[in-house]
């Protein structure tokens, strides 16, 4: 399953940010955007069940203050 969480930070926090998702298993890329969010991370796990621990995670880092997961649909 893959799938794609914007991340939003506090100020000045997104480098911390970034830098924390990338080591996180499942995560495939990550990077620092402009815009309404300020990283963005590619995701391929297993099932919904691995996403949603995954997307919690993230959610916990200090310095992340909202997610929003979009998943990928099978063509």
């Amino acid at each position: 399953m893959k799938a794609c969480l914007l991340i939003k930070t506090q100020p000045a926090k997104y480098d911390q940010v970034t830098k924390k998702v990338k080591e996180i298993k499942g995560i495939k890329v990550a990077f620092s955007v402009l815009g309404r969010t300020d990283v963005v991370a590619n995701v391929e796990v297993a099932n919904l069940k691995e996403l949603s621990a995954l997307a919690l995670k993230i959610g916990s880092i200090d310095g992340v203050s909202a997610t929003e997961t979009l998943i990928g649909l099978e063509a």
